[in-house]
This record gives C-alpha cells, sequence and structure tokens, in this order.
C-alpha cells in the first residue's frame, strides 16, 4: 500500500508506518482529567460572577449585628439580585449565587425541520457554572453534608421571580411553586431539568407540605470510622433533624465571636469560636461523645 504524501493528505498530523498503515495515536492516561481540570477549577460565587460581568458592584443594604444577618445586593443587567448572612462575605457570595441563575437559559426549541448543524447556539456558560458546583459540592463535604438536606434556619439568598423565566420553557407556559429557599440554584436546575427539587411541591394538591424541609432519616448505627470522621457529618448522620440556634457578638478588637446551641435527646450542647464552622465542631464533638460515646480524633485544618 503506497504512503500518502504529507502535503496533499487532508489530515497532514496522521502517521503511516512503512506499509502505509494508519498509526494510531496511543491514548495518553489521565489526558482528559487534565483537559478538564485545566478548565474547571471549584471557585465561589463571587469569583464565578466576575468571570461573567465586568465591574460587579456588591452594595450592603443591611448591616449585621447580634440576631440581624447583613444584605446584600448586586445589579447585573438591570436586575438586582439580594443574598443575607452572618458575615458580609457570605451575604455577597449568596447575592452572587443569585444573580448566577440569571445565566442558566431554557432550551431553545427546534423548528420543524430544522438540522442539527443549524442549532441556534447556547450561550448558557457551562464551565463556569461547573466551577461553582463543584465549588459547593467540595464545601458540603467538608462541613459534613453529605447525602442529605440540612437547611438553614434563615434564608442565604432571596428567591428571584422565577415564574417569567420558565414560562419561556419549551411547550408554553408551566405552573412553577417555589417552596421554601434550600437554595436558589437547586431550586431553578430541578424546574431546568424537570424533576421536583427536595422539599418543594410536586402538585397544587400538596401546598400544606410546601414549607416542609426535608429530613433524612437517622441512621441505625454508629460509623465503623466514626472517631476519624467529621463531628458534625457523625451528628448529622445519627440525628439529622436538629435545629442549631446561632448567636454573634464583637468582641474588644472588634472581630466576630459566635455561640452555637442545640437541643438534642433533652440534653443542652454549645460551641462557641471565631466562626460557625469552629463552633459547630466543638459542639457536635462533646455531643457525638456524650450521645454516643465516641471520642473524635478529627482536628481542623490550621
Amino acid at each position: 500500500m503506497e504512503m500518502p504524501d504529507e502535503a496533499t493528505r487532508k489530515r497532514p498530523w496522521e502517521k503511516f508506518d512503512a506499509e502505509g498503515n494508519k498509526i494510531k495515536r496511543k491514548k495518553v492516561p489521565g489526558a482528559k482529567n487534565i483537559r478538564i481540570r485545566k478548565h474547571v477549577q471549584p471557585k465561589n460565587a463571587v469569583s464565578c460572577l466576575n468571570e461573567l460581568v465586568t465591574g460587579v458592584v456588591y452594595n450592603t443594604e443591611q448591616e449585621g449585628g447580634v440576631g440581624q444577618h447583613f444584605g446584600v445586593s448586586v445589579t447585573v443587567d438591570g436586575n438586582s439580585y439580594h443574598g443575607y448572612g452572618p458575615s458580609k462575605q457570605i451575604a455577597r457570595n449568596n447575592a452572587a449565587e443569585a444573580a448566577l441563575v440569571s445565566f442558566v437559559k431554557p432550551p431553545v426549541p427546534k423548528a420543524a425541520g430544522q438540522e442539527e448543524d443549524n442549532e441556534i447556539e447556547d450561550k448558557t456558560p457551562w464551565a463556569t457554572l461547573a466551577s461553582f458546583a463543584m465549588y459547593k459540592l467540595f464545601n458540603d463535604w467538608k462541613d459534613g453534608r453529605i447525602g442529605t438536606n440540612h437547611s438553614q434556619a434563615f434564608p442565604g439568598v432571596a428567591q428571584p421571580n422565577l415564574q417569567g423565566f420558565f414560562n419561556q420553557m419549551v411547550g408554553g407556559p408551566r405552573p412553577v411553586t417555589v417552596s421554601a429557599p434550600t437554595s436558589t440554584s437547586t431550586n431553578i436546575i430541578s424546574q431546568y431539568l424537570g424533576t421536583p427539587a427536595a422539599g418543594g411541591m410536586k402538585s397544587p394538591d400538596s401546598a400544606n407540605n410546601a414549607n416542609t424541609p426535608f429530613v433524612a432519616k437517622p441512621a441505625k448505627q454508629i460509623p465503623d470510622n466514626a472517631a476519624a470522621m467529621h463531628p458534625v457529618m457523625v451528628l448529622h448522620q445519627m440525628r439529622p433533624d436538629i435545629q442549631y440556634n446561632t448567636n454573634k457578638t464583637t468582641g474588644e478588637d472588634k472581630k466576630p465571636y459566635f455561640y452555637v446551641s442545640v437541643n438534642i435527646d433533652g440534653q443542652q450542647f454549645t460551641g462557641e469560636g471565631q466562626n460557625l464552622k469552629k463552633a459547630k465542631f466543638q459542639l457536635a464533638r462533646d455531643a457525638i461523645y456524650a450521645l454516643f460515646g465516641v471520642a473524635s480524633s478529627f482536628e481542623l485544618p490550621a
């Protein structure tokens, strides 16, 4: 078999052996993962929004204090989005997350007889949204939220008006029911995929259950490696229905300090720290030892 000339063949990068047979490229182990990792890295909502919109300005609308959260707003394409949290940074991230929802575009209906090559370009920034999704997933794992939905006592993200958005979906208007705000992205993506959101209403007949949060069933027995696990993870597996009471104060150095308390099986447990993670960690460590006899050896990173 005669080997084609390199200058005349359509794919000059292809290589042939002495007999004219095409030499297949060797697959590099992990090459696909390397390419994905190059373009998709875990990023918080603020970083992702900065990639999509230049010159983003955040306005503090509500100053935080004892018993009150910070309120931050951000304007994107003329629309205002709000977020709340125990610190300005958390409130800013929640506002940015609400703004990211507006970049999720519904699928464009294909006209009859339209060919595949003529499809309208999808302008949804999937790579940026994937980076934020990875960031949220890793934070949930780090905080011990695995396989369950632990809704907060306060809405971190102000729910946008989604009715007009979903009226543009294929097939005409759809009745949209916005449940208690577990996460803005959870609700809108669930509607985008046509699946009910956790804790949301499946039909108008279930209106009485609209505000009932999803509660996982407690584990039947303590995990074998409970001592090496994050104490908060162990506590949530054994008592998934607990609700924390948080209180924030400011010390003489003007730095915030957090107190967390919870009642479990008639016993009161407390924790304190410079942030909520440390306070919950201390509380959970004491609780699993008192309730289940688990002496945690897990240590928080410095």
